[in-house]
């Protein structure tokens, strides 16, 4: 981590390059795995190309175009709601090998301090914008669940953050379907943090 502190914060180097730098490296430790579990050496050239394709594959899956400009980004470190609201944090994460995807939520007072939280294990593989909207559905379900009614929903996702200010179109019915939600708080606000 701190090479890539170096690298990206001190060095000024194109996060492009640092990416298939990391993926590279990705590919190399890959490679290793599979020679300890019986698979074959691939050479260096074979490896650098496979995790140049996998980025290029990578790249196009997740691009999404946005027709509007994007509403500002807002801070990276969590930071205290004013006394009259509860910050929901949420976040989904995708387990491939698995095929499961996990959501988090955590709802804070204006003081900093846990109030509730939930941990949800769903037994099917979605994409990472998938998960991320499943995350934010499930935060705004968990806060009318435990009675909150004056909210911040904060999250990492900037598709389904711009998405609900209506910075962008909705990217699927769920989107559509926490627009609903929301009516049913007094006061609901939207954040998004960069990972």
């Amino acid at each position: 981590m701190d090479l890539m502190w170096q690298v990206l914060m001190v060095d000024g180097v194109e996060v492009a390059k640092v990416v298939r730098v990391i993926k590279i490296a990705w590919a190399l430790w890959h490679n290793s795995n599979e020679l300890r579990n019986g698979g074959e050496k691939k050479s260096g050239q074979a490896l650098v190309q496979r995790a140049m394709d996998y980025l290029t594959e990578y790249e196009a899956a997740v691009e999404v175009e946005v027709t509007e400009t994007p509403v500002r980004e807002q801070s990276v470190w969590w930071s205290p709601t004013r006394g009259d609201c509860f910050e929901v944090n949420v976040d989904g994460a995708t387990f491939s090998k698995q095929k499961v995807t996990g959501l988090g939520v955590v709802i804070r007072d204006d003081k900093g301090r846990v109030e509730a939280a939930l941990s949800r294990r769903i037994e099917v593989p979605l994409g990472a914008v998938e998960a991320d909207s499943k995350a934010w559905e499930a935060g705004l379900l968990f806060a009318k669940d435990v009675g909150v009614h004056e909210i911040v929903l904060e999250g990492d996702s900037l598709v389904i953050y711009n998405a609900l200010c209506g910075a962008s179109p909705p990217v699927a019915s769920i989107v559509l379907g926490m627009q609903d939600l929301c009516t049913e708080f007094r006061k609901i606000e939207f954040s998004h943090i960069r990972r």
